[in-house]
Protein backbone atom coordinates (compact mmCIF):
# COMPACT_ATOMS: atom_id res chain seq x y z
CA UNK A 1 0.00 0.00 0.00
CA UNK A 2 1.34 3.69 -0.81
CA UNK A 3 1.47 6.36 1.42
CA UNK A 4 -1.05 8.19 -0.72
CA UNK A 5 -3.27 4.98 0.14
CA UNK A 6 -2.37 5.06 3.75
CA UNK A 7 -3.57 8.51 4.00
CA UNK A 8 -6.35 8.90 2.13
CA UNK A 9 -7.47 7.03 5.26
CA UNK A 10 -7.52 9.74 7.88
CA UNK A 11 -10.89 10.19 9.43
CA UNK A 12 -12.06 13.83 10.43
CA UNK A 13 -11.38 14.08 14.75
CA UNK A 14 -15.10 14.40 15.00
CA UNK A 15 -15.92 11.29 13.81
CA UNK A 16 -13.40 9.11 16.15
CA UNK A 17 -14.85 6.25 18.42
CA UNK A 18 -14.69 6.78 22.11
CA UNK A 19 -14.61 2.53 22.67
CA UNK A 20 -11.81 1.81 20.29
CA UNK A 21 -8.16 2.02 20.12
CA UNK A 22 -7.07 3.93 16.58
CA UNK A 23 -4.39 5.68 15.10
CA UNK A 24 -4.22 9.52 15.54
CA UNK A 25 -2.59 12.57 15.18
CA UNK A 26 -2.49 15.26 17.83
CA UNK A 27 -1.50 18.79 17.41
CA UNK A 28 1.46 18.27 20.01
CA UNK A 29 2.76 14.88 18.18
CA UNK A 30 5.50 14.78 15.14
CA UNK A 31 3.82 11.05 14.43
CA UNK A 32 1.09 9.10 14.46
CA UNK A 33 -0.03 7.66 17.69
CA UNK A 34 -2.34 4.41 19.16
CA UNK A 35 -5.11 6.23 21.34
CA UNK A 36 -8.11 5.89 22.94
CA UNK A 37 -10.44 7.87 25.07
CA UNK A 38 -10.44 8.08 28.83
CA UNK A 39 -13.68 8.73 30.37
CA UNK A 40 -12.84 9.67 34.05
CA UNK A 41 -10.48 13.06 32.48
CA UNK A 42 -12.45 13.17 29.64
CA UNK A 43 -9.27 13.32 27.39
CA UNK A 44 -7.65 10.79 24.47
CA UNK A 45 -4.74 8.98 26.13
CA UNK A 46 -1.88 7.99 24.34
CA UNK A 47 1.92 6.40 25.12
CA UNK A 48 5.12 8.01 23.97
CA UNK A 49 8.48 6.10 23.77
CA UNK A 50 10.82 7.96 25.80
CA UNK A 51 14.99 7.11 26.90
CA UNK A 52 17.16 8.13 29.27
CA UNK A 53 20.92 7.77 29.93
CA UNK A 54 22.18 4.75 31.59
CA UNK A 55 25.74 3.71 32.06
CA UNK A 56 26.63 5.98 29.47
CA UNK A 57 24.40 4.79 26.97
CA UNK A 58 20.88 5.97 25.58
CA UNK A 59 19.38 2.78 26.38
CA UNK A 60 16.52 3.08 28.71
CA UNK A 61 13.75 3.37 27.02
CA UNK A 62 9.98 3.70 28.56
CA UNK A 63 6.81 4.70 27.84
CA UNK A 64 5.05 8.08 29.04
CA UNK A 65 1.18 8.53 29.63
CA UNK A 66 0.20 11.59 27.23
CA UNK A 67 -2.55 12.98 27.20
CA UNK A 68 -5.27 15.45 25.33
CA UNK A 69 -7.99 17.26 25.34
CA UNK A 70 -11.05 16.54 22.68
CA UNK A 71 -9.53 19.30 20.45
CA UNK A 72 -6.59 18.87 20.01
CA UNK A 73 -7.00 15.04 17.60
CA UNK A 74 -6.40 16.43 14.42
CA UNK A 75 -7.49 13.40 12.57
CA UNK A 76 -7.72 9.36 13.18
CA UNK A 77 -7.59 5.63 11.21
CA UNK A 78 -8.91 2.73 12.03
CA UNK A 79 -6.19 -0.22 13.43
CA UNK A 80 -5.38 -2.37 10.37
CA UNK A 81 -6.95 -6.02 10.23
CA UNK A 82 -4.65 -9.03 11.36
CA UNK A 83 -5.41 -11.80 8.40
CA UNK A 84 -5.68 -15.19 9.89
CA UNK A 85 -2.69 -16.83 8.76
CA UNK A 86 -2.90 -20.03 6.44
CA UNK A 87 -2.93 -23.08 7.58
Amino acid sequence: MSNKEIFSQWQPARTAPKDEVFIAIFECSSLPVLCTWNEPESQWIFSVVQVNLYQGKWNDTFFDTEYETAGALIAWMPLPTVNERKK
